[in-house]
């Protein structure tokens, strides 16, 4: 039986039970299955599904979990040119219970090479959902990320060129910055200008396209050195907040690897913020980063180099909304009021930044 199915009707009792034998997760096996589809204009990059199951023993393992399978449309090609699914999968099977935030429990996660298909059975929240990123995070939410992203960030703070750690994608090397820049960046630039003309004033697109045409400038050349591990798509979306906490769930580790921290800070508050929330909160977001980065040992970042680096990676954030603009299947509403609100806020960021100055 293969290890990895391709679509959500796919899924049955006799699959489930090789699954999560392989993990001895269970001894015994699935009776039956009851399988409901979720996550419609949340997740551009997978399928999900909830998945109700029967035992024919007496079971530890969970009675309800959540399927994550790669998705099936164009959507897919853009996930193989930046390895999404091995990094997940990495991410739960090597670092999961090591991570200092909340992550899912994982149960199955295997990569098909060949056909770039994977599964994931991962932990059921429940009948929680991310707060709307397309309402924006709170002011609360908002230091709550930014306390959490800096634990995870000080516990591999300038610790990642080791042995152990030699599977972690290095998203923020030269190589890299050529990939984003040559395979997704600039071959959505024009689809982007096209579709979403209604965004863009000459500046706005020559900012936009230059960006692109030198990008490595943005993406790792222009900022500091110091090197953590990222969760790399950190918003408001990827986050389940439990009734009445602030202690979010982080979901979604498609995009983690080697990078710069101030990468996903800043990710996260071009993104997830409403803009006149962004510029209220930008300088207090940060310093309480440093300051949480201090606590948690890490020493020789500053103010200014910090403040440099977001500047600069405002500029690479646009790789984002480029890539799902450009090249990403928006055929549900929702995913399309994604992608506005990604370019909108990125680009309303860098003119209030003032980071035309930083673009040649």
């Amino acid at each position: 039986m293969s290890d990895v199915i391709r679509t959500i009707d796919q899924i049955d009792a006799d699959w489930l039970t090789h699954a999560l034998r392989s993990t001895g997760t269970i001894q015994s096996s699935v009776s039956a299955v009851e399988v409901q589809t979720i996550g419609e204009g949340v997740g551009l990059m997978a399928q999900l599904a909830r998945l109700k199951l029967t035992y024919a023993g007496s079971e530890q393992a969970p009675e309800t979990m959540i399927a994550k399978l790669a998705v099936q449309n164009e959507n897919k090609a853009v996930a193989q040119v930046l390895d999404f699914y091995n990094r997940e999968t990495n991410f739960y099977r090597k670092l999961g219970k090591e991570c200092p935030m909340r992550v899912p429990d994982s149960y199955f996660g295997v990569v098909d090479q060949e056909a770039y298909d994977f599964v994931l059975l991962m932990e059921d929240l429940g009948d929680v959902s991310p707060n709307d990123q397309l309402v924006g995070s709170s002011e609360e939410e908002a230091f709550a990320a930014v306390d959490r992203i800096a634990g995870l960030h000080a516990r591999w703070w300038q610790k990642v060129r080791t042995p152990a750690l030699s599977w972690m994608y290095d998203q923020f090397s030269e190589a890299e910055a050529i990939k984003l820049g040559t395979v997704l960046y600039t071959p959505s630039v024009a689809p982007t200008l096209e579709k979403f003309a209604d965004f863009f004033t000459p500046e706005r697109e020559r900012i936009f396209t230059r960006v692109g045409e030198d990008f490595g400038r943005y993406w790792i050349r222009g900022v500091s050195e110091f090197e953590t591990f990222v969760h790399g798509d950190y918003r408001q979306d990827n986050m389940i907040y439990p009734a009445g906490s602030l202690d979010a769930i982080v979901m979604d580790w498609q995009i983690s690897g080697i990078g710069r921290g101030m990468f996903d800070v800043t990710y996260f508050i071009c993104q997830s913020l409403q803009s006149e929330l962004r510029v209220q909160l930008e300088k207090p977001l940060i310093e309480r980063y440093l300051a949480r980065l201090r606590e948690g040992g890490v020493s020789g970042y500053d103010m200014p180099q910090a403040w440099n680096d977001y500047r600069h990676l405002v500029l690479a954030c646009l790789v984002y909304p480029a890539t799902v603009c450009g090249s990403l299947d928006l055929s549900n509403e929702r995913g399309r009021l994604l992608a506005e609100s990604m370019l909108e806020r990125n680009m309303l960021a860098i003119e209030e930044l003032g980071c035309s100055e930083l673009v040649c």
